[in-house]
Formats: C-alpha cells, sequence, structure tokens
C-alpha cells in the first residue's frame, strides 16, 4: 500500500457499517472492515457488490468505477490492521459497554493521529469516551440510513473532543460529499432531538380527538410540503424503531414532559403493529391501497374558526387559514420551538436546519421556515398554542425566540433572525 492511500478504519458489518465502509471505498479511501468473524465482513462486501452492479445495470454507475471501489474494500483480521488508518468508525450495536472496550483497544494500537470516531445516534460521547488515555481526538461521527446516499453527517463534539478533531473530521466529510454539522454532545443530538415534535405533537393531536390520522397526514403534506406525513413516515420507518428514539431522548433529558412517549404507539408496538414490515401500523397494508388501521373519534370541528394569529401565519404563506392549517402550524411550532431551544445551546442555527432538510427531507429547515414567517408572527401564534394547551411546556416560547423578538430581529423582513438574510 502506498504512503499515498489514504485508510479508513469500520468496526462492524451491518447496514451503517456496510454503508460507511461502501461510502469510504466509493470516495478513493481504502477501506479495512473488522466484524467478531471475518465472513461478516465478506457477506456485507457481497452485499455492496449486489448493490453496485444494480446500479451499473442501471446505467448510474460505469462498470470500472463499480470494479474500483470493490478493489479498495479489505478485511482487517485484528485491530492492529487500522494501524495507520488516518480514522476509525465505530458502528456495533448500540450497547456502551462494548463500544468503550472497542476503543479501548484501539487506543493501543493506532497512531496518534489516528482519529476515533463513534456512529451511535443515541448514546453519550462522553461515556463512550470515559477511561481513553487521548480522548481529545474522538468524537461522534453520526451517518443517515442509507450512509452511501444520505448527505449528512452529525459531527458530535464531546466535553474533551479537540478541536483539531473536528477539523479533520469535517475534511473526511468533504472527500465523503457530505455535509458536517457540528453538535454538541447531548441526547439525540440535533435531528433527533428537533424531530421529536413532528411526531409526538401528530400523536397528541390523534390522542385528544384535534383530528383523524389521515387528516393530520394530509394537513403536514399539503400545507406543510412534506411528502409523507407523520403516521405515514412511523409506519415506513417502524413504530417499534421511532418509540425506541423518543423513549431515549425522554429518558436522557430526564423524562420532561414535551417528550413523554404516545400511550397510541406503545399500545401499537405492544400488539406489534410496527408499520408497513408487518403490513399493519397506523395504516393497514393488507390490499393495494393503505387504509387507516387505527380507529379514533376526532371531536366536532363545526363552528371552529381561525384566530388573528393563525390568519397571519397563514398569510405570509399564501395558503387558508384553514382546519389544515392549524394542525400544520400546531406540529411545525412545536418543531420549531424545539429547534430554538437546540439552536440556543448545542448547535448553530444553520446546523439546525441542514440537518433536519438532509436528515429528515424537511422541506425547508425550521429556523429558516419561521424566519420567512416572521419571528414576531411566529412568537404570536406560539403564545396562543401555548394558552390553548393549559400553558404546556412544548410551547412555551423559547428564551432565543423572545430575544431575537424583542431586539427586532424578526426574519426575512429584518435582514436578521435566527439566521442572516442579507438584502
Amino acid at each position: 500500500m502506498s504512503s499515498s492511500e489514504r485508510v479508513i478504519g469500520v468496526i462492524g458489518s451491518g447496514t451503517m457499517g456496510a454503508g460507511i465502509a461502501q461510502a469510504a471505498a466509493a470516495s478513493g479511501f481504502i477501506v479495512k472492515t473488522m466484524d467478531t468473524k471475518p465472513d461478516l465482513v465478506e457477506k456485507a462486501y457481497t452485499g455492496i457488490a449486489a448493490r453496485l452492479d444494480e446500479r451499473v445495470a442501471r446505467g448510474k454507475l460505469p462498470k470500472h468505477d463499480r470494479d474500483a471501489t470493490m478493489a479498495r474494500l479489505k478485511v482487517a483480521g485484528s485491530p492492529a490492521d487500522f494501524g495507520h488508518a488516518e480514522c476509525v468508525i465505530e458502528a456495533v450495536t448500540e450497547d456502551l459497554s462494548l463500544k468503550q472496550s472497542i476503543f479501548r483497544e484501539l487506543e493501543k494500537v493506532v497512531s496518534p493521529r489516528t482519529l476515533l470516531a463513534t456512529n451511535t445516534s443515541s448514546l453519550s460521547i462522553a461515556k463512550i469516551a470515559e477511561g481513553l488515555e487521548r480522548p481529545e481526538r474522538f468524537l461522534g461521527m453520526h451517518f443517515f440510513n442509507p450512509a452511501p446516499v444520505m448527505k449528512l453527517v452529525e459531527l458530535v463534539q464531546g466535553p474533551q473532543t479537540g478541536d483539531q478533531a473536528i477539523v479533520d473530521a469535517r475534511a473526511i466529510c468533504a472527500r465523503l460529499e457530505k455535509t458536517a454539522v457540528k453538535v454538541k454532545d447531548s441526547p439525540g443530538f440535533i435531528g433527533n432531538r428537533v424531530n421529536r415534535p413532528f411526531y409526538l405533537e401528530s400523536l397528541r393531536l390523534l390522542e385528544n380527538g384535534e383530528a383523524d390520522l389521515q387528516s393530520i397526514d394530509a394537513a403536514l403534506r399539503s400545507s406543510g410540503g412534506f411528502k409523507l406525513g407523520p403516521f405515514e413516515l412511523m409506519d415506513l420507518i417502524g413504530i417499534d424503531v421511532n418509540l425506541t428514539v423518543t423513549q431515549t431522548v425522554w429518558n436522557d433529558f430526564g423524562n420532561p414532559a414535551r417528550f413523554k412517549p404516545s400511550a397510541v404507539q406503545e399500545k401499537l408496538v405492544a400488539a406489534g403493529h410496527l408499520g408497513r414490515k408487518t403490513n399493519r401500523g397506523f395504516y393497514d397494508y393488507a390490499n393495494s391501497q393503505p387504509v387507516p388501521a387505527y380507529e379514533s373519534q376526532p371531536r366536532s370541528t363545526s363552528g371552529w374558526k381561525p384566530d388573528a394569529a393563525l390568519e397571519a401565519f397563514a398569510q405570509v404563506l399564501e395558503k387558508p387559514a384553514d382546519r389544515a392549517m392549524w394542525i400544520h402550524a400546531r406540529v411545525l411550532l412545536a418543531v420549531i420551538n424545539e429547534a430554538a431551544l437546540a439552536a440556543d445551546t448545542i448547535a448553530l442555527p444553520r446546523d439546525v436546519d441542514l440537518t433536519m432538510e438532509l436528515g429528515f427531507n424537511y422541506p425547508q429547515g425550521p429556523m429558516s421556515f419561521a424566519d420567512h414567517v416572521g419571528l414576531d408572527v411566529v412568537l404570536e401564534l406560539m403564545k396562543k398554542f401555548h394558552a390553548e394547551t393549559g400553558g404546556d411546556e412544548r410551547y412555551k416560547p423559547a428564551a432565543l425566540l423572545e430575544k431575537l423578538v424583542s431586539n427586532g430581529d424578526l426574519g426575512e423582513k429584518t435582514a436578521q433572525g435566527f439566521l442572516h438574510h442579507w438584502l
């Protein structure tokens, strides 16, 4: 191997490990993957070859690029094979003690400059780093699934992660043609935290009889511009998978009411109705067209009228201030408020938006959406929802939002809000 070749190590050859290996090899890195048995790595590489062959057959990838990518994929027999890797990325199961033991072992054999990264989506970077002699070179590199396709990587800075480690990780992401966002170590990082209200608020509207699931899904698609509504998306992801993320974020934040898991979701998981993978979740997929499988009794909305705050919100969006707009606003303002809390503590507003757009397919990031509507308009509607929900914390306006409005930084119309908008 020539000295000019760049080497990435991957530990774990499951879905995420194989995806990261494929992305790295396709970008020109020599990739060495290690698992409990070499044949597990070989099996993963066979899967990569099949996916690349399919792209070749569809005319999406030249055969020589496919062959070059496969030639860069190597099997690591022991941690010693990672001695000269510029970065080793761990992608094993979410088991804290297993991850800790892997990195303690790696520290003994890698070069002083080798980055050590975990792909964890839920565990604390600080806890994984406990016991490391050089925690300054350890960080989270949270790839999104499928890793070869998704363009986002969350770079998670633990309390002892050095600035140089973040700089080096960004350079690797650039080579992988990924957009890197930086976030401080905290439950759910950016994406899994800020996206919680998209599901939880929709579930609350369903539970409280504000609308049925089809109406909520339709409102987020039509008024919100989302490709899939929240219940369609939970069925696609797996209701059990989605619930586990919510439970983790809720527990790790110390059980705040705004992240409390939904009883509706818990009942479906207990009944084994997990979404598309079991042919039934919120919808039934037994026939060609999904039909609602969760029956609810929405209350009558005859006589409902929008208030002035909703009308102002809808007017900016140039859409009717109807019930669908109210549903969309209830869900999205809960997301915006969580995004504002995150932007005030763990990440830049721009990185919050990039995460939601690239990692969660939002039509527009919550920060730029709020800036477009006007932060004064958002704050007024937030206060209305706070009152409507009996002072629920999920609509208690975030300090950053109140501060910006009081400073006259209202978004696009003043060229400054959560983001800068130069005129």
